[in-house]
């Protein structure tokens, strides 16, 4: 693991993954550090200080450092609950939804290669996808969100084949 620390930033850097701390308090980290650097690999790394304060100091332990892969962590977490609160499931299952209908157009219009039948049963389809958002309300098991996460549920109208 390589850990990079910029205070000042409000970053923390895990193997190339940079959060920037808002969640989470980072004051542990005394205040005249500038940046950590650390690889868990060569079990080495250092602290570069504010420069009138104190010369770089090289590091063998990752020491109180740890606490900022807990931090990384933890607003990781924060974040990832935060978009989805954000999401509106409905909207997204509309979404596509509205992609898949587009995807379908084609199979209505009067030069479709499609047979009566075939064009028929694109039109249960279409219809079915339609009715998407309705059958979600009327569903007392049914949510967005299980469609909004999964384009395969067994719920999403099959297209025909």
């Amino acid at each position: 693991m390589k850990l990079t620390i910029v205070p000042e930033d409000k970053t923390i850097i895990i193997d190339n993954e940079a959060v920037i701390v808002s969640n989470v308090d980072i004051s542990w980290i005394p205040s005249d550090v500038h940046a950590v650097q650390w690889d868990s690999t060569t079990s080495k790394g250092h602290i570069e200080y504010i420069p009138e304060n104190k010369f770089n100091v090289e590091i063998a332990e990752i020491g109180i450092w740890q606490q900022a892969v807990t931090d990384h962590a933890n607003e990781k977490t924060a974040a990832a609950a935060a978009l989805e609160a954000a999401r509106n499931h409905l909207n997204e299952v509309k979404e596509y939804r509205n992609a898949l209908l587009a995807w379908s157009d084609w199979t209505q219009g009067n030069d479709s290669p499609l047979d009566n039948s075939k064009k028929a049963e694109y039109v249960t389809y279409r219809q079915a996808l339609r009715d998407l958002p309705a059958t979600i309300a009327n569903s007392a098991s049914l949510t967005a969100k299980a469609l909004a996460d999964d384009h395969s549920h067994s719920s999403w109208p099959t297209k025909p084949s």
